[in-house]
């Protein structure tokens, strides 16, 4: 039985990127360090500045105070929300967002209120109108190359949500895990609200979905509780992982391996909108991965099941809705499958079904 075309995974990885990875950690088991040991919570202050120099931007320096290291997106999704003790509270969120960040605020019993958004990203107006009708603690977004959608939001509309943020109280919780694939340098909520932001950098879509590894960047009134939040939930970080890290950015290879990614997506983002030239889409065009909206008739959920039985497998615009109500699109990703002739072979499938409705 042939194995299924997965059109899921969105995590990018380069052709080479696993012997290069087993190179370092035999260069790794030279290293007169021990890694049985275990560093401070939140990472070394090695580890926190180089974290804090490849963090910074023009006119933004990142300070390694601010950096604590944790174990990868997900878990600092937790970490934050811990801290910042917003269980049981709610929090604004775009149109669209992170699949499992609805199940992670689910899990802490947290209310979602999804904002309206276009193609610039979140609408300033839309956050301040749920703030006016719910009692809104927090902000979770991902503005630059947004899963799925794919947008950047730019600075203007960024200071405009900062200063929504500012007048309604509220936290802001920005998942950069896709900006890499964005060549521009735009200012994170953190750099514009370092008093109420915290911007989570994780190294899982950057560098490789194994390496558990994350940057938090946190206001300076929590350093307290994101150290209680990262010993409840994961006491230290890997110090093999943490070195890895720190070898390939101070080496260059990461901005090397960054690089590369941005032009490998770039050209799979034009060669698969070439297989779908008539369909309305949506995505960053580094990205590897495409929101394609359906028509009307089609909901995504029921032709999800039916691409699944012809043997490729996509996401559903429904999971990706916090009100469970958005089911007229599917995302398609390029990361899971290695030889490109399977990718056009999955979206040939898909165009099928999709007009066989």
């Amino acid at each position: 039985m042939q194995k299924p075309i997965d059109l899921r995974l969105n995590y990018p990885v380069l052709e080479g990127q696993d012997e290069e990875f087993t190179a370092l950690l035999k260069s790794a088991a030279t290293q007169s360090m021990s890694f049985l040991s275990l560093d401070a919570t939140g990472g070394s202050l090695t580890d926190r500045s180089i974290a804090a120099t490849w963090l910074s931007k023009p006119g933004y320096q990142v300070e390694p105070a601010d950096v604590y290291v944790t174990g990868g997106g997900h878990h600092t999704c937790m970490v934050v929300l811990l801290a910042a003790k917003l269980q049981n509270k709610t929090i604004a969120v775009e149109e669209f967002t992170y699949l499992n960040f609805i199940a992670v605020a689910r899990f802490l019993n947290i209310k979602l209120v999804p904002c309206a958004i276009d193609g610039e990203g979140l609408i300033p107006v839309s956050l301040a109108e749920v703030c006016s009708k719910n009692k809104v603690d927090a902000l979770y977004i991902m503005p630059t190359v947004n899963n799925p959608l794919g947008y950047v939001t730019p600075e203007s509309r960024r200071r405009e949500i900062v200063a929504v943020a500012r007048e309604n109280n509220l936290l802001i919780i920005e998942d950069d895990a896709y900006g890499f694939l964005d060549d521009t340098a735009l200012p994170s909520f953190f750099n514009l609200a370092p008093e109420r932001s915290f911007f989570i950098y994780s190294l899982s879509k950057s560098y490789g979905q194994g390496i558990k590894t994350s940057y938090l960047l946190a206001p300076k009134t929590y350093a307290e509780s994101i150290i209680d939040a990262l010993r409840f939930t994961n006491a230290n970080q890997s110090p093999v992982f943490s070195w890895i890290v720190n070898e390939v950015i101070t080496t260059g290879r990461f901005g090397e391996i960054i690089k590369e990614k941005q032009k490998q997506g770039a050209i799979m983002q034009q060669k698969v909108r070439q297989l779908l030239e008539g369909y309305k889409l949506s995505g960053h065009k580094n990205a590897w991965h495409l929101w394609v909206e359906l028509p009307e008739n089609i909901k995504s959920d029921e032709l999800t099941r039916r691409i699944g039985e012809a043997g490729v497998l996509i996401s559903p615009a429904v999971i990706f809705s916090v009100t469970g109500t958005h089911n007229n699109a599917i995302r398609i990703a390029f990361g899971a499958e290695k030889d490109f002739n399977r990718i056009v072979e999955g979206i040939e499938i898909i165009k099928r079904q999709i007009a066989d409705y």
